[in-house]
């Protein structure tokens, strides 16, 4: 059990080199529910006829960082904090976008898309999150971010199928380029399609967020979840992700990161029926470990799952439990579906607890002592979590 309350930080990065560090931050954001991004089919459909085709049931939940209600000076000072310029205009097409997924929420600078074919058999998902760095020159980080998926998400709905993770994040960034109302910004991406006929996923990951992707065992009948595939990291250094940039030449510095999409990871693998895929930004990778940390991580008395699969597995079991007792009949897409979404909010208030306890070893703490940082516990950061199930 995690215990033990912890000050809520904010992460932002340094203006030279943005790379992330820690700063004080305020009072907790509220959590928004999980969103189901397939509807749910009536009772009358059966199970037979859902199971034709396979397709792709789909949830996303969300949470932001406290927002900063004051800072201090060089000398100590307590000011306000700085006022940002370029902010997301409620009324233009990209804040339009945003208000439509996160429905009076808040993601901080985390951001996610989601876009499917009419038959739900395939899908492109994208999370990004925005470099708060860029706060220290006053421009919003939120910026970039939501406005690369609003040009992925246009993009993919321009073609009238779903494109490669790739030409979709080329256009996107070069969107973003030459969009003026985006004055300065950068962000990690990652893009996963998943196909659920030809069974394929193909991802673009450029950064420290990413995907999970899991697997039911057959060999074990209460379906337990295995991982079968993870997209890497990339980071030039400790907590200092690749990220897609826009730098006017203005804030230019020697130093300053500014990734191209050429430079992302590209990952293929299949997929099945009963297939899950988790796509989170680091405010979930960073403290919650999806494969097991490293033997002299561990005690002795360590549990032999990963701490993501004995929350999958408790879940399973809670959620098994719980459809059973149902009197009214159902399908089994209203069945994953309904696991679906339990999984992506359960999932981000998991992370939302880790964040804030010193008493369980993050992997952001693991990751810190490789580079000689003690940093115990979690870390407070923004989190998008999108959880797609193969039905």
């Amino acid at each position: 059990m995690i215990s033990g309350p912890r000050p809520w930080l904010s992460t932002c990065a340094t203006a030279g080199t943005l790379a992330r560090m820690v700063t004080p931050s305020g009072t907790v954001r509220p959590v928004m529910p999980a969103r189901a991004c397939v509807p749910m089919r009536n009772a009358h459909n059966s199970a037979a006829s859902d199971q034709v085709h396979p397709k792709i049931v789909t949830a996303y939940s969300f949470a932001a960082k406290p927002r900063d209600t004051e800072t201090k000076n060089e000398q100590g000072e307590t000011v306000p904090p700085r006022e940002l310029s370029g902010e997301i205009d409620p009324e233009s097409d990209v804040g339009k976008w945003r208000a439509s997924l996160l429905e009076g929420g808040d993601a901080g600078e985390d951001a996610l898309m989601i876009t499917k074919t009419a038959d739900f058999s395939n899908v492109l998902i994208g999370v990004a999150d925005g470099v708060g760095g860029w706060t220290e020159n006053g421009i919003d980080p939120a910026h970039y971010s939501n406005a690369l998926l609003y040009y992925a998400t246009q993009y993919a709905k321009s073609k009238g199928a779903v494109p490669t993770p790739t030409e979709t994040l080329k256009y996107a960034f070069e969107k973003v380029s030459q969009d003026q109302n985006v004055k300065a910004g950068s962000s990690t991406v990652c893009l996963v399609q998943m196909d659920a006929v030809q069974g394929k996923l193909i991802s673009a990951n450029l950064g420290d967020s990413g995907y999970v992707h899991l697997r039911p065992d057959p060999d074990s009948d209460e379906g337990r979840m295995e991982v079968v595939g993870q997209s890497p990291s990339q980071t030039y250094g400790f907590n200092t992700p690749y990220q897609l940039a826009k730098v006017p030449e203005s804030m230019k510095q020697p130093g300053s990161l500014s990734n191209r999409p050429e430079d992302a990871q590209l990952n293929e693998e299949d997929l099945r029926r009963g297939d899950m895929v988790l796509l989170m930004t680091d405010g979930f990778l960073d403290n919650v470990h999806c494969v097991l940390p490293p033997k002299e991580a561990l005690t002795p008395d360590a549990p032999k799952r990963a701490e993501l699969l004995q929350l999958l597995d408790m879940l399973q079991d809670k959620h098994r439990e719980h459809w059973s007792t149902r009197k009214q009949p159902s399908s089994v897409i209203d069945e994953k579906q309904d696991f679906t979404n339990v999984v992506a909010s359960t999932l981000m208030q998991y992370a939302r607890l880790c964040q804030s306890t010193e008493e369980k070893v993050s992997p952001f703490q693991l990751d810190a002592a490789r580079y000689g940082i003690h940093y115990p516990g979690g870390k407070v950061d923004d989190i998008a979590l999108i959880c797609a199930t193969i039905v």
